[in-house]
């Protein structure tokens, strides 16, 4: 059974017409027909009733309905695996744009894997990586995914504490480290709903029985950065973000009782593929 049959049959099956079907596949009708012919006799079974009016599903082709978009999906993603395993790899990963800045760049450095072209996607939810993985439109994807239900293979990369961002002039700048108590009337500035570090920061201010006051929600965290700078408020971020600050006019404090931590995960549909990604880029010696 050919692919290509398994994808006209899905379009015919679908306009409930071979002349619809076969406008919209830019093939003849007499070619879609003969496929038609072709799938069946290999099935030995019928799968369509032909009337004047169009087509209409057996038994037999309702149940090939029903199955053939998944059919289709195993197939793709072998053939991904296939290419993942070429000697030229095209790989893409989905993921926050700071792992994409401080984290991705420097581990496929240290990897130095020259067979291996890879392609960086940035996300703003977590809900749109996951449709990217679940549409082949990405290989792999990196985030926080523990609160998260999904059934794609995983497996943790990075584990980061959460520090309290503040401007130099910032009452609290010359601690070495802060509670919440020292803070929590503060208004803050945070990430949009959907990302990995709102949901934990919300998280803690419930453990703690805090209302969170938000002061601005911005969509890229290095924004955050700015505003912080510009001593137009603080933030709660993962440590990752230190490696933003250098020698700017931005204090990174330790938050004493902060419970969460961000536990980043590689995440892919295809094991095989994220077996291979992970040693290849994410494995200890990496």
């Amino acid at each position: 059974m050919r692919t290509e049959w398994l994808q006209s049959f899905i379009e015919t099956a679908k306009k409930k017409s071979l002349s619809k079907a076969s406008e919209a596949l830019h093939m003849t009708q007499p070619a879609l027909s003969k496929q038609m012919k072709k799938l069946e006799n290999d099935l030995g079974a019928t799968l369509f009733i032909r009337s004047a009016s169009g087509v209409e599903l057996t038994k037999a082709g309702e149940i090939l309905f029903r199955e053939s978009e998944d059919i289709l999906s195993k197939v793709h993603a072998v053939e991904r695996s296939i290419r993942a395993s070429e000697e030229q790899r095209n790989i893409t990963i989905g993921t926050w744009q700071s792992m994409a800045a401080f984290y991705l760049p420097y581990k496929l450095a240290l990897a130095n894997d020259e067979k291996s072209h890879i392609d960086i996607k940035i996300g703003h939810h977590y809900k749109d990586l996951l449709t990217q993985l679940d549409h082949n439109e990405i290989d792999a994807a990196l985030f926080d995914d523990r609160a998260i239900q999904h059934s794609h293979w995983s497996k943790g990369l990075l584990k980061e504490p959460f520090y309290l961002f503040v401007n130099e002039q910032h009452p609290l700048a010359g601690k070495k480290s802060v509670s919440f108590s020292e803070f929590q009337q503060e208004k803050i500035v945070v990430l949009p709903s959907g990302c990995d570090v709102r949901t934990l920061v919300e998280k803690e201010y419930e453990h703690h029985g805090i209302n969170l006051r938000i002061s601005s929600e911005i969509e890229f965290a290095q924004s955050i950065i700015g505003f912080i700078s510009a001593n137009l408020g603080i933030s709660i971020l993962p440590e990752i973000f230190t490696k933003d600050i250098g020698r700017s006019n931005i204090k990174a404090l330790p938050i004493e009782d902060f419970h969460l931590q961000r536990e980043t995960s590689l995440i892919t549909k295809n094991p095989d593929i994220g077996k291979k990604l992970y040693k290849l880029f994410f494995s200890p010696g990496v």
